[in-house]
């Protein structure tokens, strides 16, 4: 199992979707004015430099030299929550933008009429690629036991601009019908700010999700994956326990780097190190079923 090739290919597809998202998005935004796009269309360009950056990560996080003999994987976490956070600063930026626009309309009576026609079917056309392409992420994150943090940051993140245009879509359909004199033609001015902070509320936790993963990673935190502990540590006892006791198993991940601590107890007064080592070998086998990179080692207690 190659994951680095897995991760590489879905990222690939995912900057050609981006790509064209990012175009259309700046398009449509830069004909309508209207500010919810604002969240729609940049945060396609954002996820764009994104990620042409996670393609390089990806590339060389798994390389070793002497000062960096286990690899540069914590880029990984790094890179997921750079992203995370620069969409919650995105998410906050369009906020204000908004807010200003709303408390102008309500306090000062100005505003301008948004122009909704080109933004139904910009909206059907981004909703089946953001949505697609997240469905993309998810699977193929799913063929690699879910080890890609970038895959998962890029799925929530490509989660949350299909729903943001998803509901900047059905809000334009709405607001189609709605006459300027009639009791609610106030949002033909306004509505932008309420659907954007709907739509803030709804998605906000999603880089969060993002970030506490990361976070966990990058401070060696122990593995979130309780399926996946389980796993390892049904492997460890089916070849161990014959020959040792296991006292506890540290389980570690920092992108798709695993690193195990065993520690275990002999049964006899001497530990046979040749057969210890066997085992080591049959586990390591065992475990590069699902995992690349895992280093194991054991400690005696």
């Amino acid at each position: 199992m190659n994951s680095k090739k897995v991760e590489q290919k879905a990222l690939i597809g995912g900057i050609f979707v981006n790509f064209l998202m990012c175009c259309a998005g700046v398009l449509v935004y830069n004909a309508t004015q209207i500010e919810a796009l604002f969240v729609d269309a940049y945060f396609s360009a954002i996820t764009l430099i994104s990620g042409v950056f996670s393609l390089i990560v990806s590339k060389i996080s798994a390389r070793r030299s002497k000062k960096f003999p286990e690899g540069f994987f914590v880029l990984e976490p790094l890179y997921s929550l750079f992203q995370s956070l620069l969409t919650i600063v995105l998410l906050a930026v369009s906020l204000i933008k908004v807010s200003l626009k709303a408390y102008r309309y309500f306090v000062y009576g100005q505003g301008s009429l948004m122009n909704v026609e080109p933004v139904i079917p910009y909206e059907i056309v981004m909703v089946l690629l953001s949505l697609g392409l997240s469905y993309y992420y998810s699977r193929q994150n799913n063929k690699i036991n879910h080890l890609s943090m970038m895959l998962f940051s890029e799925a929530k993140g490509t989660l949350v601009d299909g729903l943001m245009s998803l509901g900047i879509g059905i809000f334009a359909f709405i607001l189609f019908f709605i006459k300027q004199s009639s009791p609610f033609g106030f949002l033909r001015y306004t509505g932008d700010f309420f659907i954007t902070s709907l739509l803030i509320m709804l998605t906000i936790k999603m880089p969060f999700q993002v970030i506490k993963r990361a976070f966990n990673e990058i401070c060696g935190g122990l593995l979130l994956d309780q399926d996946m502990q389980k796993w390892i540590e049904n492997c460890l006892k089916k070849h161990l326990l014959e020959i040792v006791s296991i006292k506890s198993c540290l389980i570690y991940k920092i992108g798709m780097s695993f690193r195990i601590d065993v520690f275990i107890k002999g049964k006899a007064k001497l530990i046979d190190n040749e057969k210890l080592s066997r085992k080591k070998v049959l586990i390591l086998k065992e475990l590069s079923k699902k995992l690349e990179f895992v280093h194991l080692e054991f400690c005696l207690c």
